[in-house]
């Protein structure tokens, strides 16, 4: 199925992950690894420099989303990967009741996963109530498992304080989502071996998500960007298809402020550094200034247009400046004098 803009108003799906355009995994991770996350950083760019960088795949969905075009959404829901039912002469209606069905539905659940060699990253629980009515209860975990106490642990959870009505007389647990996982090497005692960094960090992470919600949960990765204050981007705590580590660059500043902050400076035309500047009203003199460090915009982040007028808008020079007072700053000037409006100076951090 294609996504379209409903009614008509492409304003929308601005707000919608590229992922919802179907797009395939590998697009939609170098999407997100350069920061276009949602279908409103697509709408901005010129649809040549998306074919020329993605296929012309990833241009060719957004042009048949926004106009309208081709078969509505689908509302069904994709056919889970694997699924087991219990069903029951009379509705049960108390939780432990449900948890220990549950657990009848884990142990066989697992062992098909382990036959296939997969393991749950979702798994759902649908409670078929007497009255006609269903309740649905989802887990998500952070690393691909097919641990039967783990999955109940998390489960349970969801079944604290449950309200069944009259009861159910059906109970269906399914694998909505699923990834290859090999087998576990065993220790001696029969238990698959752990480490710091593996199942019991995986575990820990489903245990906090559960009670903290999945959104609360992530960690900090590199992000393809030669602006500091896009350089970073928050991912899950387990995702691995983010970069490991920033590339080396010139020493950054202990204190980077949440956005680049405007000035008053006096330097020297066209690439001095600053002798004075004035922030926050306070007025101060250089000392000491080591730069500059040239840092040119993305190819995006420029409409898409390698003009060197267009690019050199968004240039910056830095610099690392110590005042007579002692203290160190992290400055830099955007653009370049020649090409347009004239630069300015902004403060973006402050060195120990």
């Amino acid at each position: 199925s294609t996504l379209v803009a409903p009614g008509g108003n492409p304003d929308a799906l601005a707000p919608l992950p590229v992922a919802a355009l179907g797009l395939e995994p590998a697009a939609a991770r170098e999407l997100a690894r350069l920061g276009l996350r949602r279908i409103a950083d697509l709408v901005a760019l010129p649809a040549a420099s998306l074919a020329s960088r993605f296929g012309r795949a990833v241009p060719g969905r957004l042009a048949a989303a926004l106009a309208g075009g081709g078969p509505p959404l689908s509302p069904r829901q994709p056919v889970p990967v694997l699924v087991r039912r219990l069903a029951f002469a009379e509705p049960i209606a108390r939780p432990e009741d449900v948890a220990a069905a549950t657990r009848l539905l884990l142990d066989p659940l697992c062992q098909d996963l382990a036959a296939q060699g997969l393991g749950a990253r979702r798994l759902e629980l649908c409670l078929y109530l007497s009255d006609g009515q269903a309740l649905r209860f989802a887990v998500g975990l952070a690393a691909a498992s097919r641990d039967a106490g783990h999955a109940m642990r998390l489960l349970a959870g969801r079944l604290a304080g449950l309200d069944a009505g009259f009861g159910a007389d059906l109970l269906t647990l399914a694998v909505t989502a699923s990834e290859p996982l090999d087998a576990a090497q065993l220790a001696l005692a029969g238990q698959a071996t752990r480490h710091a960094d593996g199942p019991a960090l995986a575990e820990l992470i489903d245990r906090l998500a559960a009670r903290l919600g999945e959104d609360k949960l992530g960690r900090f990765a590199a992000r393809q960007s030669h602006l500091p204050e896009r350089a970073v981007a928050v991912v899950p705590p387990l995702d691995t298809g983010a970069p490991a580590d920033w590339p080396a660059t010139a020493p950054r500043p202990v204190c980077l402020l949440p956005q680049p902050e405007q000035i008053e400076a006096v330097a020297e035309i066209p690439d001095g550094p600053p002798a004075l500047f004035r922030w926050r009203g306070r007025l101060q003199r250089v000392a000491r200034a080591d730069g500059p460090e040239r840092l040119a915009p993305e190819w995006w982040r420029a409409g898409g247009r390698p003009e060197a007028d267009a690019l050199a808008a968004g240039t910056r020079d830095y610099y690392r400046v110590e005042a007579t007072g002692g203290e160190r700053y992290w400055l830099f000037r955007q653009g370049l004098y020649g090409t347009g409006a004239a630069p300015g100076w902004f403060l973006h951090g402050l060195f120990a």
